[in-house]
């Protein structure tokens, strides 16, 4: 994965020379949130503070250089800093990076603080190993003069005090970034960064190897591989290490994974998307409603830890967020405020499912390693998005029918069942079930559309129930599912409750087993609110005329979907108005 990312990294540089891979990373590269100053020569600072969430302005000279400064001035990982003791977190002679506790403690400068200055610059005149002194060495570095670091720790420490009362002038109380800089040369800065980041870049120079005069190690980005972690070593290969890349591959994956964890669109992180490969755009990286030409792409899912990893990766030979059929959610059941209608877009199919099937708790929790309980989300949902999740994003992230086709009938109604349970309105059960009807109708389109055939069913029902005047029977399956949804939603209108739970009708539904089942359903609730029933209502009289009179002669499946169409959809026994601080509407 790794290896194939690299390669279209490099690959973009060479389309398109103006982007040198610096100039990529630091165009999306995001600043922390802290106190950034950097010291002038004649004693002044200029300074810039970063809020959480704040917008910092564009095309800003000041902000262009502290970004560039930063980024050539910050650690790996906490575990790869300069200092022993990690109370400061820069990796130069040029910068001096510590969290505000460390700087200052009741309103003064922290006594310890000189001290942490001391140690970080004697640890930068020192080379750790032999095999960093020899990746420096066939760099071209040569060593540190301690006259050169003497004069940089000189004049961090003459300034304590000056940044002590910028601190307090912008009341920074939080545990944030205190950034101090020296006013160098970009060119300087890269090259002492260089000097941190060679010997550091690997995951661990035990590990490295020379050919032909050439260091190779195990990359740092996006490999965790130490004594805590022994399963991830080879333990009977000839080689102990998944793989290995030179220094400059190194040092440009991690240039990648910085440009990663910058992508965002409107100001929000990004955390999923798609790396196209061989011809690009000018950006690289794309969303699913970007990648309007079928090409091949690598599809990248991340996790933004404390570092960015790519927890998922699919390289996806011919991808295009347009379909080459079209969805048509159709609204089977006159649901209000429903907003199918034709969709071509993978994206946009997804965001209706996520909306209208799962009550928006599809998308957020694709990647959680457990999806936990809510009050907007109950344990039996939970359990669905677990388990139909990956095949769902198999479909619409990556464009792949095959898992979902198989079990979009099961998938789809075990959710219906689930939201039964936090139901809040009686419309949300239409939507779900218009999408529920228009999916079987597009993977299952061999078959009849059932949305429709209920639909039929529906509106030979209220035909016969308000205009036949002689007396009415069933005459099939559907139409007595039909009617016992019917009379169940005419039952909860005549509760007095406050707040309707629906997850009364899913137990019952949910525990049939068959036909009596369900009869037994729905004459308990008669028998609940018979007193309530005016007994000369042709309408409802009609209606349970249809579900008393169906009798099958053999045992049949119990039909859901007409059940909950009949009780979702429009009441032909008398109109619903919305109850006082119900949640029948």
């Amino acid at each position: 994965m790794l290896q194939e990312l690299l390669n279209e990294f490099k690959n973009h540089e060479a389309q398109y020379p103006e982007f040198d891979m610096d100039t990529m990373v630091l165009e999306h590269y995001q600043l922390k949130p802290g106190l950034y100053l950097r010291l002038n020569e004649d004693g002044s600072m200029d300074e810039l503070y970063v809020a959480k969430k704040s917008s910092l302005p564009e095309n800003d000279l000041l902000v262009e250089w502290f970004k560039k400064a930063d980024f050539f001035s910050s650690m790996i990982e906490m575990n790869k800093s300069v200092d022993p003791k990690k109370q400061i977190h820069s990796n130069n002679l040029f910068s001096l990076f510590c969290k505000h506790d460390t700087f200052l403690q009741e309103g003064a400068v922290y006594p310890k603080l000189r001290e942490h200055i001391e140690r970080y610059f004697n640890a930068l005149l020192v080379t750790k190993d032999k095999e960093s002194a020899g990746i420096l060495a066939a760099a071209g570095y040569e060593p540190l003069q301690p006259e050169a670091v003497q004069a940089s720790k000189k004049r961090f420490l003459s300034s304590l005090e000056a940044v002590a009362e910028r601190i307090k002038q912008n009341n920074i109380k939080d545990n944030c970034y205190i950034k101090l800089f020296l006013h160098a040369g970009e060119e300087a800065y890269a090259y002492e960064s260089g000097r941190y980041l060679l010997p550091k870049i690997f995951n661990s120079n035990s590990y490295n190897v020379t050919v032909d005069g050439q260091v190779l190690g195990l990359s740092n980005t996006n490999m965790g591989m130490n004594a805590k972690k022994p399963y991830l070593e080879h333990k009977t290969a000839a080689f102990k290490v998944p793989y290995r890349i030179t220094t400059k591959e190194a040092v440009l994956l991690r240039k990648l994974f910085l440009w990663l964890n910058g992508q965002t669109r409107e100001g929000k992180f990004l955390y999923a998307g798609y790396i196209p490969v061989g011809d690009h755009a000018p950006e690289l990286f794309a969303v699913a409603s970007e990648v309007n030409v079928r090409k091949p792409v690598s599809y990248l899912h991340f996790d933004r830890g404390m570092d960015l990893t790519a927890d998922d990766y699919d390289f996806l030979p011919s991808f295009n967020d347009r379909m080459d059929r079209p969805i048509n959610f159709e609204n089977y059941l006159d649901a209000p405020k429903y907003q199918g209608g034709r969709l071509d877009k993978l994206s946009a199919v997804e965001a209706h499912i996520n909306e209208n099937l799962y009550a928006f708790q599809l998308v957020r929790n694709y990647d959680v390693e457990r999806v936990k309980a809510t009050d907007k989300l109950p344990q039996a949902l939970a359990d669905q998005i677990m388990l139909s999740r990956e095949a769902l994003r198999a479909w619409l992230r990556k464009g792949d029918t095959l898992p979902i086709k198989s079990c979009i009938d099961k998938v789809t109604m075990r959710v219906i069942l689930a939201r039964l349970q936090n139901l809040e309105y009686v419309p949300a059960l239409g939507h779900a079930l218009n999408v529920r009807f228009s999916l079987l109708n597009y993977f299952l389109e061999e078959e009849n559309d059932m949305g429709d055939t209920i639909r039929v069913a529906y509106e030979n029902l209220k035909e016969k129930v308000l205009k036949t005047k002689e007396p009415v029977s069933c005459q099939s399956g559907t139409e007595f599912y039909l009617a016992v949804g019917q009379l169940l939603r005419y039952y909860f209108s005549l509760s007095q409750a406050q707040m309707l739970h629906y997850d009364v009708l899913w137990r019952g539904i949910a525990a049939a087993k068959e036909l009596k089942d369900i009869k037994e359903e729905y004459r308990k609730h008669f028998q609940k609110y018979a007193h309530a029933i005016d007994i000369n209502d042709s309408r409802f009289n009609k209606m349970l005329s249809v579900a008393s009179s169906y009798a099958p002669e053999s045992q049949e499946f119990i039909d859901l979907d007409a059940l909950f169409y009949g009780f979702a959809a429009n009441n032909i026994i008398e109109p619903l108005l919305p109850k006082q601080g119900g949640a029948l509407k």
